[in-house]
Formats: structure tokens, C-alpha cells, sequence
């Protein structure tokens, strides 16, 4: 058997230590009359693991090796990958500063607490656009490089080709471990943003010549402006460094933006359910920015007969967003009640 590591062969550094496990859900099987697994890429050993440590495990051994020492992304403040750039860089001795926007709290609550306490420099911009971030990210840059710095720029969510072609790595994991276990599975269902999870994740289902059905669900659609033709370049980028003989059409990528809400870290129909029975029936906490928004789709094509199991629901983390106030007092109330919960 081939193995990930025998197929993508690039500079990575092991920022996770271990494989994520790939589980079975029982109970959330029975209550769906579908059988779903999960990959666990919310456990880990860095800034509390999700899905962007495999890519900053890609991104930072090539920021190292161009001689950086200090690492600028973007993001809102709710922001996993920032969480985990931040994280990253304190665990091998780079310096990290973030450029956060969305409303800034009157204390630091969720990830903004995480970013804080992993040594970043925090740039709060207050409510800006994606674009506007991004400008303001640039200008964090030129006032580093002038004063000194070594910088490399990590664009938002670490969404590159090469931080893609860790996703391409992360199929082949999951394929061969639900193998071990005498399993198998017809589609992948995991929450999207900026595309390098999908993009790489189609890579890997193409390298490995299967038929699953990887769905992305949408939760920051105004990330781009062409959020299709973005997800298609990151797979192509990422196939010339891994796999030049492959090229992703268009037809190759699905996503869907049926669960998004009102928009990125706003209220979705189903989110709610999705966090109530993931933590009641299989003790795992999803988010309502992020992974919820997976689930909620799950349930939603599995009650309607629209998906195919087994499903496995990749699992790329997110859940500190729960103890953010923005969203706490929603959750509480929620299950409050689905459960008739009374303190």
C-alpha cells in the first residue's frame, strides 16, 4: 500500500506529534439511519489542533527554509487558523503578529484569548471587509520589514497550494485508517472558508483514483469575490508541486452554500441541533461558526436521502468559539430549550 508520506513529499514540520483518529459514530448513526465517522483533526498537541496545523506544518517548514523569523496573517477574531499560526510559531521560536477584524470584545473571550496567550502581537481593526483586512495586513508588513523583520505572509485561513497539499496528504490518512477497520466511506462533509481544505482534500481523492463525494460546506462565503474559481486554483497549485500529471476541473469541486445563515459567525438554521446532538449523543463539541454548520448539513441530506454513507465528517476543529460570549448566551438558551434545561 502507498502511503500519505510516500505520495506527498514536501518539507513539513510535525507540529501534531500524532494521527488524528478516524471514529465511528454509533449513536449519531442510529439517530440519522446513515452511518457517519469522524476525522478527528480537533485533537492535537498545537494551539488545541484543527484542521490549519497541517497546513502550517507545510507553510512554516517553507517559511523556515526562505529564513523567516516572523509570521503576519489575517483573520476575524474568531479565527481558528489564526489561533493555530499563533500557536505554531511560539512552538518553534517564531514571532507571530495578527491582523484581526470583526467586533473586538471588551475582554479577551474564545480564540482571541488563545492568540493572546500563545505570544502573538494582536492588530485589531475593528469591522472591516475581507479586502480591507487584507490591505491592512500589507501595511503591518512594510512597517515590519522597515523596522528589521524577516516576514513571511500567511494568507488568510493558510490558504496556498502548499498548505493544500497537506489536505491531499490528510485523504490518503483517513482512506488508509478506515481501511484498518474493515470500512469504508461514500462521501466527506466538512465546513469551508478559504479553500485549501477542499481544494486539497479533491487533490487527494484524485492522487488515490477514488469516486467519494467530498462536499464543502460554506461558512465564510465573502472570503472571495469568485470563491469556485479560488478553490480551483489552490487545487491546481497545489497539484503542480505534488502531482503535475493531475489537473481539477471545475466539475471536481462541491460545495455548497445552503447552510452559511446569514453569513460567517451568524445564526444558520440547524446549527443549534447540531451542537446539541453531537455533544449529547457522541460527547464532541462542534462550533457555530465553523464545524456546526458541517453537521447541520449531515443531518439535513441525511434526513432528506440526499447523501450516501458511510459519510465521514472531517472534524477541523473550532469548538473555543463556544465559550465566546457572542455566541454562549445563544447556545444556552437553544439547549436550554431542546432539553428543558432549568438551573
Amino acid at each position: 500500500m502507498t502511503t500519505a508520506s510516500q505520495t506527498i513529499n514536501l518539507p513539513r514540520i510535525d507540529l501534531r506529534g500524532f494521527t488524528s483518529p478516524v471514529q465511528f459514530l454509533p449513536r449519531l448513526s442510529e439517530e440519522l439511519g446513515i452511518e457517519v465517522w469522524a476525522k478527528r483533526d480537533d485533537l492535537g498537541s498545537v494551539g488545541l489542533a484543527g484542521n490549519k496545523v497541517r497546513k502550517l506544518e507545510m507553510e512554516l517548514a517553507h517559511a523556515k527554509a526562505l529564513g523567516a523569523t516572523h509570521i503576519v496573517t489575517e483573520g476575524s477574531r474568531h479565527s481558528n487558523a489564526t489561533r493555530a499560526a499563533a500557536a505554531a510559531a511560539a512552538a518553534i521560536g517564531m514571532k507571530c503578529t495578527l491582523v484581526l477584524c470583526h467586533d473586538e470584545p471588551k475582554e479577551p473571550v474564545g480564540n482571541l484569548l488563545l492568540d493572546a496567550l500563545f505570544g502573538a502581537d494582536l492588530r485589531l481593526v475593528g469591522d472591516v471587509s475581507w479586502v480591507e483586512l487584507a490591505r491592512l495586513a500589507e501595511d503591518v508588513i512594510r512597517e515590519l520589514e522597515a523596522g528589521g523583520e524577516r516576514v513571511y505572509r500567511l494568507p488568510i485561513g493558510s490558504a496556498t497550494g502548499r498548505g493544500a497539499t497537506s489536505f491531499a496528504r490528510a485523504y490518503i490518512e483517513a482512506d488508509e485508517q478506515i481501511q484498518a477497520q474493515g470500512a469504508t466511506f461514500n462521501t466527506i462533509v466538512h465546513a469551508s472558508s478559504a479553500g485549501s481544505t477542499h481544494a486539497g482534500l479533491t487533490l487527494g481523492r484524485a492522487i488515490s483514483r477514488k469516486a467519494t463525494r467530498i462536499i464543502g460546506v460554506i461558512v465564510a462565503g465573502e472570503v472571495y469575490d469568485d470563491v469556485p474559481g479560488n478553490y480551483l486554483r489552490l487545487a491546481n497549485e497545489a497539484a503542480s508541486l505534488i502531482a503535475p500529471s493531475i489537473s481539477i476541473a471545475p466539475s471536481d469541486l462541491e460545495m455548497t452554500e445552503d447552510y452559511l445563515g446569514e453569513g460567517y459567525g451568524k445564526p444558520a438554521a440547524g446549527v443549534m441541533e447540531a451542537v446539541d446532538l453531537m455533544a449529547r449523543l457522541e460527547g464532541i463539541v462542534v462550533d457555530p461558526v465553523y464545524t456546526a454548520k458541517a453537521v447541520a448539513a449531515i443531518i439535513d441530506m441525511a434526513r432528506r436521502k440526499t447523501i450516501e454513507g458511510p459519510v465521514l465528517f472531517w472534524h477541523t476543529g473550532g469548538y473555543h468559539a463556544i465559550f465566546d460570549p457572542s455566541y454562549t448566551s445563544t447556545i444556552w438558551s437553544s439547549l436550554a430549550r431542546l432539553r428543558d434545561i432549568r438551573l
